[in-house]
Order: structure tokens, then C-alpha cells, then sequence
């Protein structure tokens, strides 16, 4: 009861706020690339304005590294990790189980996931929510490979990764609250498969707890993890090459990690050590978020707020603490130096509007345009700047391209070619 109840509660505050103004909706046509285009790019065959077109989607649209079984839309993935759970009893010299307790340093890790073919931006189920059982390609997400492994062979892991990618980059989701292990790693890569992310791939997961009832313990274990994560990610960073380009993308509560994480870092090298850091919906309340963001800004080269009116999780956060939280609109929260987006605007098409940024495709492809064609937010047509009582931010002004690629991977034993979009 206690749990419709808040449920109850957000959805009549969010509704007492009034409906955000929808977008204007078109037909916004984006890119059409078929990486076959390659072979004709090679041998000089493709046509002048194909080539030049051609040339500007080559490395974003490349194959992905960590890809490593493809078969008909269903794609395994190569995942590195960094968590501060223990190993489980459970664990076997072909597994290893990470359970909701909590370390004082980062364990290092391997994974393979499979995701199951289906529509960009829809949550994969489970193996064991699913019918097929068989672990076809008609079965769930689930995870064949975990393997925890020194430091060592995880950084070699994850370098091979960025030296086979086109633009040396790497993927470090952390995630929110009420995300156990498996799901932690099947959403990195869910959202690597429909940005779509071609470099590197590596999640963080921390032991959140599960359950709404949790939400109270989950705090205090995720003030706790703020080392375990600042040493995963020196660690990492340091160990790449200088060259490698780092995006952490970190939803709801796992911001409170990261970013008192970064602004814990010593002062910033020449160049900062983060390409890309994107807040998606944070649970963090406006007093931590001033005095952690401006310090996380200094590391990275660029921030990006993700937030929306809409987000009934965060409506409820905001009556617990008595605190507007960063990721809620109303109003939007303004930093110097990180670039606000509203998206509330667009559909709101995930469970309490939470978690827009894997399951919305508009959201998608705007993520994609920052880490992968590194536009900022006044180069991307389909956002228009605003003026609230905090500054400048962006609004969404039309639906974001809908590019759609086609991959092959004839390097792999897998079949057919799929179109994407």
C-alpha cells in the first residue's frame, strides 16, 4: 500500500503542474548509412557527393567494437565493469555473482550480454520473464559471461576496445536506484545497441538495493560508494591512453556518485580527463547539485542536464527532501558551464517518465549527436534556447533526426544484415 501510495502521490502532483507543450512533430529525416558503403569508400568507386556525405558518418555510424555475436538484430556485447559489490557465495569458476552488499574498493571485471532483437528504445526482457528459453535469438537479455579479473587484464580489455574503434572513445554508464547487477550490465548495453555506441563499453555498478521500499537504505550505501567509483574511474582513466575519449552517461541517483566523484579529483591535467559527461534525470538536490557540479564541470570538457517536469520519481524525491531535484524542470536548473535540456516536451513513454534517456528515441538520437558527432546543444537544429528565472537552457522545438544505419559484421560468423533506426 505504502508503495501505491507514492505512486499515487507523484502522479497527482505531476498532474497538478499541468501538461507540458508537445513538441511540434514532423517527419525530421536523418542520416540513411549502410556500413557496406565502406567497400565502394576503399575502392574509390562511390560517386563525389556520395563520398563526401559518406565521409561524414563512416566512424559514427562503424560497426561496433564491442560487439562480439550478431545474429538477425540480436547482438551479444563485450562489457567491461567496475563494481563495489562482493562476490557471492554463489560464484563458480564459470560465474561470478555479485550480491547487494558493499566493498571499500572496485572489483574489475568481464562480461558478455545478449540483447534480444526488437525496437529501438524498448527495455529487453529478461530470460526468465521471456518465453523463449532457449537462448536463441528469439530468448531474452541475459548474461552468458561474468568473470571478475585483476585490473590488469580488465584495462587491457577495455584498451583493445578503444584501439579498434574509429573515434577512441569509451561508454561508462553508471546507473540509479532499484537496478541490481545483471540489469546494470544489460542496460549499459542496451543503450551502447540504441544510441548507437561504437567504441568502447564499460559499466558501474553499485549495490543498490532494490525495491521502492529500499530507497531510504539505498542513500547511505550510495554516499558510501563515492570512493570505491572516484578510485574505479582514476584507476581507469589513467590507465587508458591519452587519447582515449571518456563519456560517462549516469542516471538518477548513481549522479550523487558521480559527481561528488569528479569534483573529489585532483585539479584537472591540460586536457580534462572526461570528454562528455551527461546527468540523465538526476536525484540530487539542488544544494549538493551547486556545490558538486561546478567542481565535476572543471573535469570534463563538456556537461549535459537532461531534466523534465514530467519525471513523477523525482516529483516524489522532491516532497521526501523537501528539495527540488536537478533532473526536474520545474523549473529548469541552471549551471554556468553545463548545458540544461527540458525534455519535457517529448513523450514521456517510460514507467514515471524516469527514464526517458533509454527509452525515448528523440533522447536517443540527441545523445548520440553529442558523443558521437560532438555537437553542442546550439548545433543541434532540433533544440531552441529559452530564457527561465535561472539562465539560458534548451528546449526540445521539433523531433530529433531519425537516422537509420544498416550494419553487416562480416567478420563475424553471424547472418543477416539489419536496419536500425
Amino acid at each position: 500500500m505504502a508503495a501505491v501510495a507514492i505512486l499515487l502521490a507523484a502522479w497527482t502532483v505531476s498532474g497538478c503542474r499541468g501538461p507540458a507543450g508537445p513538441v511540434v512533430r514532423s517527419s525530421n529525416k536523418g542520416t540513411i548509412y549502410d556500413t557496406a558503403n565502406e567497400r565502394l569508400l576503399k575502392s574509390g568507386e562511390a560517386l563525389p557527393l556520395l563520398e563526401q556525405a559518406w565521409l561524414d558518418d563512416v566512424d559514427v555510424y562503424a560497426e561496433p567494437v564491442a560487439i562480439v555475436g550478431w545474429d538477425r538484430g540480436a547482438s551479444t556485447w563485450e562489457v567491461y565493469f567496475g563494481t563495489n559489490r562482493p562476490a557471492s557465495e554463489s560464484s563458480t569458476e564459470d560465474r561470478t555473482r555479485f550480491g547487494n552488499g558493499m566493498t571499500e574498493a572496485p572489483t574489475f571485471g568481464r562480461a558478455e550480454v545478449f540483447i534480444p532483437g526488437r525496437r529501438r528504445g524498448v527495455d529487453p526482457q529478461r530470460e526468465a520473464e521471456s518465453k523463449g528459453s532457449d537462448k536463441g535469438s528469439d530468448g531474452g537479455s541475459r548474461l552468458d559471461v561474468v568473470r571478475a579479473v585483476p585490473f590488469d587484464e580488465f584495462l587491457a580489455g577495455v584498451q583493445s576496445q578503444v584501439d579498434r574503434s574509429r573515434q577512441r572513445d569509451v561508454l561508462l554508464f553508471v546507473h540509479g536506484f532499484n537496478v541490481d547487477f545483471d540489469s546494470s550490465l544489460i542496460r549499459t548495453a542496451q543503450l551502447a545497441l540504441d544510441m548507437p555506441f561504437n567504441g568502447a563499453v564499460v559499466a558501474y555498478s553499485w549495490p543498490t538495493q532494490g525495491g521502492v521500499f529500499n530507497y531510504d537504505s539505498d542513500e547511505p550505501i550510495n554516499a558510501r560508494s563515492v570512493g570505491p567509483f572516484r578510485e574505479f574511474l582514476m584507476r581507469l582513466r589513467e590507465g587508458l591512453s591519452d587519447d582515449a575519449r571518456l563519456h560517462i552517461v549516469v542516471h538518477s541517483m548513481g549522479n550523487r556518485i558521480v559527481l561528488k566523484g569528479l569534483s573529489d579529483l585532483p585539479p584537472t591535467r591540460a586536457t580534462p580527463p572526461v570528454d562528455n559527461l551527461v546527468l540523465c534525470a538526476p536525484d540530487v538536490g539542488l544544494s549538493d547539485y551547486r556545490r558538486w557540479a561546478i567542481a565535476a564541470a572543471a573535469k570534463c570538457r563538456r556537461v549535459t542536464l537532461y531534466a523534465s517536469r514530467s519525471d513523477s520519481a523525482l516529483i516524489v524525491s522532491k516532497g521526501k527532501h523537501a528539495e527540488q531535484r536537478a533532473g526536474d524542470a520545474h523549473p529548469p536548473v541552471v549551471v554556468e558551464g553545463i548545458e540544461t535540456v527540458d525534455c519535457s516536451g517529448i513523450d514521456a513513454t517510460s514507467f514515471l517518465g524516469h527514464s526517458y534517456f533509454s527509452g525515448n528515441v528523440d533522447v536517443l538520437a540527441d545523445l548520440f549527436m553529442v558523443l558521437k558527432r560532438d555537437l553542442a546543444a546550439e548545433r543541434r537544429s532540433h533544440l531552441k534556447a529559452s530564457k527561465g528565472r535561472g539562465g539560458a537552457y534548451w528546449k526540445w522545438a521539433d523531433s530529433a533526426p531519425n537516422d537509420r544505419w544498416t550494419w553487416h559484421f562480416d567478420h563475424l560468423a553471424a547472418g543477416d544484415a539489419t536496419e536500425r533506426r
